[in-house]
């Protein structure tokens, strides 16, 4: 996988696996976002490709910006599992791709029961909306049921979409790509021009208040990333797993603000709604998160300080305690007040 080591910015990095042992890995957009006013980097002139997403996010025949799926095997080599975006021996793409249009997919997660991938999506700086290059910045957190195109840097959050922009004409207003038929003409651009419809965000808010999710997402700084789907079942037995109250539920959380969230689903997937998960305790940076064979949740906290040898970075394990005896005392308490109004 080609990549520049000469400048910044975004790796992805995030590793898991499906039920059936495929492998999934992220990879960021390999793009400088430092020359773009926050908005898309779509900088078409000649020798800028390290400045231009649709070199590597958009496109179907580069490896960065995307998450791949394939199936290892024991001789160190691969298969091409089934319903990868494009099938093998497709001109000017490569089959790996599963989901394409990533900036920073950071940390990607799997539901082994229903195979629906999940990723944090980490996204651009612009704090205003603008008339003339588009939507402000927002991270979202996505949800894949099927292979698809996810829209950076074309679109964001719920298919906003950018406009063309010519950067060596500041006075040129471009027009608004189409979500439903998004074209990479980018002299860049090594694959297809005509992409798949763009898909829209699971989950997304902006710096700023967030008008769609409102409280529960908080506002300030921002580094979207995706936790595991709980499912009861596969802890029967286990003593002190987590209650059937959050069987099916998806835990996302917020390496900045500092937040993991419950979000639960309609039977098809769509999103239903979302409470905040130990409103009360404070969280030091989450970056990664799994439940245990023992049904514990651990999560690894990176601590308040960047580069940094954090005195609060820990491994942190979550166990659901059910306390009996308080349960009793409060039933006493009840029985008590009924007595002696």
């Amino acid at each position: 996988m080609p990549v520049k080591r000469t400048d910044c910015c975004h790796t992805g990095g995030s590793i898991e696996w499906d039920k059936l042992g495929n492998l999934y890995l992220s990879t960021g957009d390999d793009v400088n976002p430092f020359a773009s006013d926050g908005y898309a980097p779509i900088d078409e002139r000649e020798g800028r490709q390290g400045w231009d997403g649709r070199h590597t996010s958009s496109n179907t025949n580069d490896l960065r910006g995307k998450i791949l799926r394939i199936k290892p095997k024991e001789d160190g080599t691969y298969d091409i599992p089934e319903g990868n975006l494009f099938p093998k021996g497709t001109d000017r793409t490569r089959p790996e791709i599963y989901v394409m249009g990533n900036r920073n997919p950071y940390r990607i997660s799997v539901d082994k029961h229903t195979g629906f991938l999940y990723w944090g999506e980490v996204g651009p700086d612009a704090g205003e909306n603008s008339a003339k290059f588009g939507p402000r910045g927002h991270d979202e957190v996505n949800q894949a049921r099927q292979a698809g195109y996810f829209g950076w840097p074309l679109f964001v959050a719920d298919n906003r979409a950018y406009a063309v922009r010519r950067f060596s004409d500041t006075n040129f207003v471009g027009s608004k790509f189409d979500p439903k038929a998004p074209v990479n003409n980018s002299p860049h651009n090594t694959g297809i021009e005509n992409l798949p419809p763009a898909q829209k965000a699971f989950i997304y808010y902006p710096y700023a208040e967030s008008p769609e999710f409102g409280d529960i997402v908080g506002k300030g700084g921002r580094n979207a990333m995706a936790g595991p789907v709980y499912y009861a079942s596969d802890f029967q037995g286990v003593t002190n797993r987590f209650p059937d109250y959050f069987d099916g539920k998806f835990f996302a959380y917020d390496w900045m603000r500092d937040w993991i969230n419950i979000v639960s689903m309609k039977p098809n997937g769509d999103f239903e709604s979302m409470e905040r998960f130990l409103p009360n305790m404070k969280f030091s940076h989450p970056m990664d998160m799994q439940f245990g064979k023992n049904g514990a949740l651990y999560m690894l906290e990176y601590g308040q300080n960047w580069f940094a040898q954090n005195d609060d970075a820990r491994l942190t394990r979550i166990d659901f305690k059910q306390i009996i005896a308080f349960r009793s005392l409060i039933l006493l308490l009840i029985k008590w007040q009924a007595q002696h109004p």
